[in-house]
């Protein structure tokens, strides 16, 4: 029984986790940035583009529930390969992480 009252003391100091097994704190990544973008074409957005690939991926302390993260991408349809930044803001929903601005959101 006491065991049992310390397990529900320290879950109500902490709170609930967003999803089970996942930290509070968790930082998105590269690939949930690219996984965010490409959830945007079922959106219908007018602006996505199949080809294009997060490279690479800072992501900086969140601010109103959301990350900023500074990602470099290219398009695989440009035939120059030229890198492209942008500076994106993610945040995460029920279904995962979702892209609230940058890239295809502009």
């Amino acid at each position: 029984m006491l065991r049992s009252a310390a397990v529900i003391a320290v879950g109500a100091l902490v709170g609930p986790a967003p999803e089970l097994g996942r930290p509070l704190d968790e930082v998105p990544s590269l690939a949930t940035i690219q996984t965010a973008y490409e959830r945007e074409e079922s959106a219908g957005s007018p602006l996505h583009d199949k080809g294009l690939r997060v490279l690479e991926a800072r992501c900086h302390d969140r601010t109103r529930g959301r990350f900023f993260c500074e990602v470099t991408f290219i398009s695989n349809g440009d035939p120059g390969e030229r890198l492209y930044f942008d500076i994106v803001a993610v945040a995460r929903n029920a279904k995962g992480w979702e892209l609230n601005s940058g890239l295809c959101k502009r």
